[in-house]
C-alpha cells in the first residue's frame, strides 16, 4: 500500500493526459484491482456530470480571436515587401516561397497560442474548449480552423500552396479560399481509401516476420548487459529519457552505492528505485534488453522485462513479437488518415525563434562560438553549448540562455 505522502489531492482541472498518469499512479501503488473500482467510480461520476452539464454546440460558442485582424495585416505587409525583393531580383523563387511560407505558417501557430487564453478569458465553461481540450473530442489543430485560420494548404502532390487560407470557418471562405480547401479535403477522402491498404499490408509483413517470437522461460542465464548512463562523454541524457529508459527493465549485474548493494541482478526497476539511482548519482547501470537475450527464436521474461499492459514482469506464453508488430504498423494506419481529418491542412514545424526585447549591445564569451554562415548565407555565429547572451540598452540589462546547435545574429 502507499504510504500517504505520496497520495496528492489535484485540486485542478484533470484532463486526458492527467488522467493517464492518475491511473499510472494508482496502479502502481494499489494494483490492478483497486484501481478498476475507483475507474468505474470515475466513469460514473464523468456520466453524472455529462448529463447535467448538458454541453450544446451553437455558432455562438465559436469565439473568434480579437488580435487575428492586425496579425493578418502584419504577414500581408511582410509578404508584400518580400514580392518587391524578388520582383528586384534580391531575393531566388525558391528563397520567396520558403519565406512566405514561414511568415504565414508563424502567423497561424501565434494565432493557435492566442486561442486557449482568449477563450480562458473569456467564457472558461464555453462548450467548445472544454470539448477540445479535455480530450474529449476534437482537438486544437480542429478548433484553430473553427476559429483561428486555416492557414498554409497542400496540394494533391503534397506540395505547399503559398497563398494562405486568411479566413476560418466561422467568418466562412472566400470563393479562391474555398477552392484552394477543396484540394486537400477531396484529397483526404481519397487517401482513407486507397492508402488504408498499404499500412494494413505494413502490418501484416511485421507480423509474419516475428510471430513465431514468444515467451517461453523465465531467464536465459545471460551474463551480457547494456551499459547506460545519463553522465555519458559522447552524449547528455536528459533525466526523463534515463528514466523511460529503465523503468520496466531488468538489471543485469549488482548495484553498488559505495560499498553497499542497493539493487541486485535480475531485480526490475520501478520508479523508486531509478529515483534513487538519480539522488545517488550511481555511474553506470547494465540493463537486459531482447539483444542480449541469449535465445535465438524465442525470448525470456527478464530480459524482455515489464510488461506495459499491467505493469509486472510479462507472462510466459505471451506473444511479444506479435505485440511488437502490431504497435509499429498500427501508428501507419493513424498517419494516413490524418490528412483525412485535418482536411489537408498543412501541418509542420518551425526553428523557435528567440528576439531581443529592444536593440542594444550584445555581450558573449566569443571562445564559445564559431562565426559561421546559415544555409540561405546569412552570416551567424554557431553555438555548441549552453550559451549565456546579455542585451544592454541604456540602463537596462536582459539576460538570455541560448540552447546548443543554434545559431545567434546580430546586426551591426
Amino acid at each position: 500500500m502507499a504510504e500517504r505522502a505520496n497520495l496528492v489531492f489535484h485540486n485542478k482541472v484533470i484532463d486526458g493526459t492527467a488522467i493517464k498518469r492518475l491511473i499510472s499512479r494508482l496502479i502502481d501503488h494499489f494494483g490492478m484491482a483497486y484501481t478498476s473500482h475507483i475507474l468505474d467510480q470515475v466513469k460514473t461520476l464523468g456520466f453524472q456530470q455529462a448529463t447535467a452539464t448538458s454541453i450544446s454546440l451553437g455558432i455562438d460558442d465559436l469565439l473568434t480571436i480579437p488580435s487575428k485582424g492586425w496579425l493578418v495585416q502584419d504577414a500581408e505587409q511582410q509578404s508584400l515587401i518580400l514580392e518587391k525583393h524578388h520582383h528586384y531580383g534580391n531575393v531566388h523563387a525558391v528563397e520567396k516561397l520558403r519565406q512566405s511560407i514561414e511568415i504565414w505558417y508563424a502567423t497561424s501557430e501565434y494565432l493557435r497560442q492566442e486561442m486557449n487564453p482568449n477563450f480562458r478569458m473569456t467564457d472558461p465553461f464555453n462548450p467548445v474548449h472544454m470539448m477540445s481540450f479535455s480530450g474529449a473530442r476534437g482537438n486544437a489543430s480542429q478548433v484553430h480552423q473553427l476559429v483561428g485560420m486555416r492557414g498554409l494548404m497542400s496540394d494533391p502532390q503534397g506540395q505547399m500552396i503559398d497563398l494562405p487560407i486568411q479566413s476560418n470557418l466561422r467568418e466562412g471562405l472566400s470563393l479562391t479560399e474555398y477552392i484552394i480547401s477543396c484540394y486537400g479535403a477531396r484529397k483526404g477522402v481519397v487517401d482513407t481509401a486507397v492508402r488504408t491498404s498499404d499500412a494494413g499490408y505494413l502490418t501484416r509483413r511485421l507480423v509474419e516476420v516475428v510471430q513465431h517470437i514468444v515467451v517461453r522461460r523465465t531467464d536465459c542465464g545471460t551474463i551480457r548487459g547494456i551499459s547506460v548512463s545519463p553522465r555519458n562523454k559522447s552524449r547528455m541524457m536528459s533525466e526523463r529519457i534515463f528514466i523511460q529508459t529503465l523503468i520496466g527493465r531488468v538489471l543485469a549485474d549488482d548495484i553498488y552505492i559505495g560499498s553497499r548493494c542497493v539493487a541486485f541482478r535480475n531485480q526490475d526497476l520501478g520508479i523508486g528505485l531509478v529515483n534513487r539511482f538519480i539522488t545517488f548519482g550511481t555511474q553506470s547501470i547494465s540493463i537486459r534488453t531482447p539483444f542480449t537475450c541469449r535465445s535465438t527464436s524465442w525470448i525470456c521474461r527478464l530480459c524482455y522485462g515489464r510488461s506495459p499492459t499491467h505493469g509486472d514482469l510479462v507472462e510466459l506464453g505471451e506473444a511479444v513479437g506479435i505485440i511488437a508488430g502490431q504497435s509499429i504498423g498500427e501508428p501507419g494506419t493513424q498517419l494516413t488518415l490524418r490528412t483525412f481529418h485535418t482536411g489537408g491542412v498543412f501541418t509542420g514545424g518551425t526553428a523557435e525563434h528567440v528576439r531581443a526585447p529592444y536593440n542594444g549591445k550584445i555581450k558573449f564569451n566569443e571562445d564559445l562560438v564559431h562565426p559561421t554562415r546559415t544555409r540561405h548565407g546569412h552570416p551567424a555565429f554557431l553555438c555548441y553549448i549552453d550559451l549565456s547572451v546579455i542585451i544592454e540598452s541604456e540602463d537596462i540589462i536582459h539576460s538570455v540562455t541560448i540552447p546548443p546547435k543554434s545559431f545567434l545574429f546580430s546586426s551591426k
